[in-house]
């Protein structure tokens, strides 16, 4: 199937026009631009301008320190990092707006965001920046005459509380908006509809279709699904949205959490990723009744790599805590046909087969993550490599494939070793990204959390 047939309906509505005069219609009652930058973990980093100095920033860049090249999850630096530190004095950078993707969000007045490309004051673009890693993956594919559709499917948690009350708390005692999951029931999601159709109503606002919105499998847990769309442009869909949920949700006095597991009682939080490959004719490369040797080749490369990868897409010691036996969340690498164990989960057979990759969690970056997907799926067509028969039935007993990595420590130690990486990163952004791996890693190590104390304090 044509890939502009399949989804030119759902890309055509929602991708905004480029050039002069579509800005200047997007910017017509906006008083602030929000001139942004996705960092290490998909955070939105950037400053608010006056209207009035639009014409000029965006022309010329918007000078901001470069701290977001190298922040953790805290918003903290991370030293010993090339790119920049206490070695460079952090020196400003530019951030250059792409005018393409201004958007209007319904929940700030008079207001306009618009992602930006990290740049150096020399006019160098930077190579470590979330979005130039995967813009250097959208630009290999298109040199091989391909192309992709790609839609993440993120799950989260709502909290009755707020974001305030929470933190005072320390994030304990969390009262989930309803009392017992609502997985797919009409019932539970009744309650938190308000919430959810404000989402909906917002991302459309910015030209964010919401597909579906349905109860997840933990209480309070939600799931909202996007149309797919090109490669960069899903990516800052996503980072978007997940500025929006939260901001609307601390708006009405509540929370969200895009952890990964952020309680042991209850599910992890995915953000699944459906992807579809063309060739320069737009026909399904994967295949339409059965997979193609291309599709095989992929699906065996991603299998193959993602071990390797892993830390792309679980950037946390939190993230691992999701892969457990019967989560819905893949304890191994296998693929099965519609079979949700799996972590490849192949689909539309039929129609134009795609896969859904189960592995990376809602708390992954997704400029990150779906290089690590294209990257592992590429380099399995390139070895032309074959992968093990689908499986059927109970996913979590195969013992013939690939397990997942069992915490943070093995995926950095894998992520490091990677030739795979080192080589379509490049040896200088896999340094660098090997560093905020190991500073997490280290973080990680530190911590002595609740779990340590009320299993230790009397008993040790």
């Amino acid at each position: 199937m044509k890939a502009q047939n399949q989804h030119s309906s759902a890309v055509a509505a929602s991708v905004l026009p480029a050039g002069e005069l579509a800005s200047q219609a997007m910017l017509s009652g906006v008083e602030t631009v929000v001139i942004c930058v996705p960092d290490n973990v998909g955070r939105l980093i950037g400053k608010r301008v006056d209207i009035a100095e639009w014409p000029r920033l965006s022309q010329a860049g918007l000078s901001m320190p470069n701290f977001h090249l190298v922040t953790d999850i805290e918003n903290n630096p991370v030293p010993g990092l090339a790119i920049t530190g206490s070695h460079t004095g952090y020196p400003n950078g530019v951030l250059k707006p792409d005018t393409a993707t201004l958007r209007r969000p319904d929940w700030e007045s008079a207001t306009a965001y618009v992602l930006a490309d990290a740049y150096s004051t020399d006019g160098e673009l930077v190579d470590v920046a979330p979005r130039s890693i995967l813009r250097k993956q959208e630009q290999r594919l298109a040199d091989a005459g391909l192309s992709t559709l790609i839609a993440s499917e993120l799950e989260f948690y709502l909290y009755a509380e707020s974001y305030r009350e929470r933190h005072a708390d320390g994030y304990r005692d969390l009262t989930p908006a309803w009392h017992f999951h609502g997985d797919n029931d009409v019932f539970v999601t009744t309650a938190e509809e308000p919430f959810l159709r404000r989402i909906r109503q917002s991302m459309r606002g910015m030209g964010i279709t919401v597909a579906v919105t349905q109860g997840e499998n933990g209480p309070g847990q939600q799931e909202l699904n996007f149309h797919p769309t090109s490669l960069v442009e899903m990516a800052d869909r996503h980072v978007l949205y997940k500025h929006g949920v939260k901001s609307i949700a601390r708006l009405e006095g509540k929370s969200v959490t895009f952890m990964a597991k952020p309680d042991d009682r209850h599910p992890g939080s995915g953000a699944h990723t459906h992807i579809s490959l063309y060739d320069a004719d737009g026909d399904s490369l994967f295949g339409v009744d059965e997979l193609s040797d291309a599709g095989n080749a992929f699906l065996a490369g991603v299998l193959h790599f993602t071990p390797e990868l892993a830390w792309l897409h679980a950037p946390f010691a939190n993230s691992y805590r999701r892969f457990q036996p019967g989560s819905m969340a893949p304890t191994n690498l296998s693929w099965g046909w519609d079979n949700r164990g799996c972590a490849i989960r192949a689909l539309d057979r039929g129609s134009g087969i795609h896969f859904e990759f189960k592995f990376p969690g809602a708390d992954m970056n997704p400029y990150f993550s779906f290089t690590g997907l294209l990257m592992a799926g590429l380099e399995g067509m390139r070895l032309g490599l074959t992968p093990p028969p689908a499986t059927e039935g109970n996913a979590y007993l195969s013992s013939d494939s690939a397990r997942v990595p069992a915490d943070l420590t093995e995926a950095v130690q894998a992520f490091e070793a990677s030739e795979l990486a080192k080589r379509e990163l490049t040896p200088k952004v896999h340094e660098h990204l090997c560093g905020l791996a190991r500073a997490e890693l280290h973080a990680s190590r530190r911590a002595v959390t609740d779990w340590d104390r009320q299993r230790g304090f009397e008993r040790a």
